[in-house]
């Protein structure tokens, strides 16, 4: 059975045509996802467990299980496992129910970093790769601003806590103050590498 959209996580790199010779080689050996040419990951089990327990009418099928546990997903105790694809099927003569299927799959496909491919429109994604290029490019001058004044708020904060000097308190809100300026300083200078090497 073909479907509107496949979800695996390895092979990536592919383009259009390599992905539809993919499919279709496959699906012409039966279609079986347990069989299917995809890597097995526990992200693609993982975003199958969350799309049907998000949507569970939604025509999904995968060489995962879905969820069985009644808990939110992110409380959810079961053990990870490893599938190779998803095929979703989008209700196209429903459009608010076709949306919301396409938003919770980009959604968990940038949570997952997953590879989604829609045969029918030709086209190969990987979204959280295209959100990463979307942040960085709008990141100057704006986001580097907001970066440079978080900074030095965090500084701000972590002076300010060592020298009110209550006993633990202050350490603990210093310390995480020196980590969050941490991560900014790093996300600056990467950001800031990205935009050189872009000129060269």
């Amino acid at each position: 059975m073909a479907f509107d959209i496949y979800v695996w996580c390895e092979p990536r790199g592919l383009d259009a045509d390599a992905a539809e010779t993919l499919v279709r080689t496959w699906q012409d050996a039966g279609g079986d996802p347990a069989a299917s040419p995809f890597e097995p990951s526990t992200d693609v089990g993982w975003f199958y467990r969350e799309l049907t327990k998000d949507l569970p009418d939604v025509e999904a099928v995968s060489d995962g299980e879905p969820s069985t546990s009644t808990r939110p997903i992110w409380l959810a105790t079961e053990p990870d496992q490893h599938a190779r694809v998803v095929g979703i099927n989008v209700p196209r003569n429903q459009p608010d129910l076709a949306r919301e299927v396409l938003e919770e799959v980009f959604s968990l496909a940038v949570k997952y970093d997953v590879v989604v491919y829609e045969p029918a429109r030709g086209v190969i994604r990987q979204p959280q790769v295209e959100m990463a290029e979307y942040a960085s490019s709008t990141f100057w001058p704006r986001g580097a601003i907001r970066t440079v004044v978080a900074i030095v708020i965090g500084v701000a904060v972590a002076v300010g806590a060592w020298a009110v000097g209550i006993p633990l308190l202050s350490g603990l809100v210093a310390l995480f103050a020196a980590f969050m300026v941490a991560i900014f300083v790093v996300s600056l200078v990467a950001e800031g590498q990205k935009a050189l090497k872009s000129r060269d």
